[in-house]
């Protein structure tokens, strides 16, 4: 009929078209070969994937650091060492300078004598060993020789470990108070010369006022080494400042680079850096070396349990806390996991453990008061060598203990005690580390606060500063044992900062969202890499020393 439709019943017969074909009928159809979409050792079926040629992108993706972000070690001036041990002397006083030189007609003045000082540094030794099959090198390789990428690759690793180290190396880690690592600026300044930022972000007020305490040490700094973050948050309070003189800036371009600092001590360059970050997490929920010491107590996120560290908060003793720069007035929760360090990696994080840390005097607290953290060695095959300490920022006192390792940042590394040579020290333990259930005791002042960075401010010249290298990077091949070439890639070094107060630690730089009313301040008292010197001791250790306050 004229205008009816087409229905199912008109296809009668067509099997092919209705789908009910067998699959022999089907495949018949389908003669095309298709390439598809197969990748690698997928494509091991029969068809037209197996003719299609791989597309392999010739460059290298990295994804990861390179050389460009290594900035302090390209900087710093290199020297030749002689000596396993290198030494130096120190012009520490031309005088007694309150003895007044003033004489009359005819008098012999008074004897005045310099005052020198004779310091060393050791030379310590890093290196790495890499390994290619012969059989790679037959190979037609994608990326260039193997051997020379992987040559790169552990000079890479090696500048990684050493930039990493002119920051934050310390030779005290370990239980004789000499060990494999050499001192970086965090114990090379001198304990007097620290700013504490108490969380606040870095600004030209602070930086002013920093480079003036250098110029009072008779410093002339030059150069500002700070994290990309905290450099991100010191241009960006210039934003609100942007003034534009006509033409307008040109293609719509706005915004600013802070490349450098005039301050009452001349211009001082910004080096913003990735190595600088803001304190870093535990590296995950296994050992990072085969052989890296056992765990303290239950691994983290495990509740805590025998074994654990144990923290207490303590009235002031020796020391005095400053937990008021993290939280207001009053109580807050904080929690710490530790983990077991040896010179061959760290172990697993302990399970969390809570203290409540209360600063209100009226309420029975105290301002200064401070955390004891008790550390049993977890002892096993390779025993550790010291300890890093992690926390949290502050928490309500109901707060659970977090279950997410990224809540915990380093605030304190503390060599193992028990040891000969260490505090409370027992010869009889064996050495190279503490055993199991030696106790090591850390006191936590909130000398460093979690997640936030430090800047190093220096005078950058040779005469201040600089680098020995008893051996400079080099390649030593190892014998042939198996079908594979393997050669060590080794540097021997000692950085030395000959003038230990021509430098300063900015210390606490935080972000806007950690500002209290804490004000910032100079810590003139001095203080160690872990926390303030014992209430009556002032920094430097360098008796004599011309002092413009007369001390």
């Amino acid at each position: 009929m004229f205008g009816s439709g087409v229905s199912l019943s008109d296809y009668s017969g067509a099997n092919g078209f209705l789908g009910t074909a067998t699959d022999a009928d089907i495949a018949a159809l389908h003669k095309a070969l298709e390439t598809g979409y197969a990748v690698g050792l997928d494509n091991r079926g029969a068809g037209g994937a197996n003719l299609r040629v791989e597309s392999l992108e010739q460059s290298l993706k990295v994804m990861t650091f390179s050389d460009k972000h290594v900035k302090f070690w390209k900087k710093a001036v290199k020297s030749a060492a002689y000596s396993t041990v290198e030494e130096y002397n120190q012009l520490l006083s031309y005088g007694n300078l309150g003895q007044g030189g003033w004489i009359r007609e005819a008098e012999l003045p008074q004897a005045t004598d310099s005052i020198y000082k004779r310091q060393h540094a050791l030379i310590k030794y890093l290196g790495t060993v890499r390994e290619v099959s012969h059989q790679a090198t037959l190979v037609n390789p994608a990326h260039g020789d193997v051997i020379a990428l992987e040559n790169q690759n552990g000079i890479l690793w090696l500048l990684y470990q050493i930039e990493n180290a002119l920051y934050h190396g310390d030779s005290s880690l370990h239980h004789s108070g000499m060990g494999e690592q050499f001192d970086g600026l965090d114990r090379q300044i001198d304990p007097g010369m620290v700013y504490d930022m108490k969380g606040h972000a870095l600004d030209e007020t602070a930086v002013e006022e920093a480079t003036n305490h250098v110029i009072e040490q008779f410093g002339m700094p030059t150069d500002l080494f700070i994290g990309s973050r905290a450099n991100s948050d010191f241009v960006r309070n210039f934003y609100g400042r942007e003034r534009f003189a006509a033409p307008y800036p040109v293609n719509g371009k706005v915004g600013m680079a802070v490349q450098s600092v005039q301050t009452s001590a001349g211009e001082i360059e910004l080096n913003p850096t990735v190595f600088l970050r803001p304190g870093s997490t535990p590296r995950g929920f296994v050992p990072t070396s085969e052989k890296a010491p056992a765990s303290i107590g239950p691994p983290f996120p495990a509740p805590a349990g025998v074994g654990s560290p144990a923290a207490a908060a303590v009235a002031p003793g020796v020391t005095s806390g400053d937990f008021g720069k993290s939280q207001a007035q009053g109580q807050a929760r904080y929690f710490y996991v530790v983990t077991a360090c040896n010179r061959f990696g760290e172990s697993a994080p302990s399970a969390p453990v809570g203290v409540t840390v209360n600063t209100d005097a009226g309420a029975g607290g105290d301002p200064r008061q401070q955390v004891q953290l008790q550390i049993a060695s977890g002892g096993g095959v390779y025993l550790p060598e010291y300890y890093r300490v992690y926390r949290t920022p502050a928490m309500s006192v109901p707060a659970p203990a977090p279950t997410d390792i990224r809540a915990f940042s380093l605030i304190a590394q503390v060599p193992v005690q028990g040891i000969a040579g260490q505090p409370g020290s027992t010869p009889a333990l064996p050495d190279p580390g503490a055993v199991t259930g030696a106790l090591t005791s850390f006191f936590d002042t909130n000398f460093i606060m979690p997640f936030t960075e430090t800047a190093y401010l220096l005078e950058f010249n040779p005469s201040v500063y600089v680098i020995r290298q008893l051996a400079p990077m080099l390649r030593m091949d190892l014998a042939i044992t198996a079908p594979a070439y393997r050669w060590m890639i080794l540097i021997y070094l000692a950085p030395i900062l000959f003038a230990p107060r021509k430098a300063m630690r900015i210390v606490n730089i935080g972000r806007a969202s950690m500002q209290l009313d804490a004000p910032r301040e100079l810590l003139m008292g001095g203080a160690t890499v872990n926390g303030p010197l014992p209430d009556g001791a002032v920094g430097g250790g360098l008796g004599g020393f011309d002092s413009p306050f007369g001390g």
